[in-house]
């Protein structure tokens, strides 16, 4: 399954964010992909919801792995926050994709 937040993620767009991984987490067993390419900002609630569906996600036993390109300022707030040893990061959708049929 793929979860692509675009934009901006900020306290406004809590609840569209919250519904798209509670589907996510509601929708059986599938690997995971969270894809924050294509947004622009990433505000501490967007943050907040990534970190706790990801780790509810490894706790229901799933394979989960966030997209985050290694440049712009979502790649600044992620690396800064040290989120990128705290998930398991990609850089392209490619590689993400790659590690989890491995």
């Amino acid at each position: 399954m793929l979860v692509r937040l675009a934009g901006e993620i900020d306290m406004s767009h809590r609840a569209e964010v919250q519904k798209a991984f509670d589907h996510v987490l509601d929708a059986g067993r599938a690997a995971v992909l969270v894809d924050l390419c294509d947004l622009r900002f990433l505000g501490v609630a967007g943050i907040d919801r990534i970190d706790v569906a990801v780790a509810e996600l490894r706790g229901q036993g799933r394979s989960v792995r966030v997209v985050c390109a290694d440049r712009g300022a979502v790649w600044r707030i992620v690396s800064l926050l040290g989120l990128d040893r705290q998930w398991p990061v990609h850089h392209d959708i490619t590689r993400a994709v790659a590690s989890l049929t491995r």
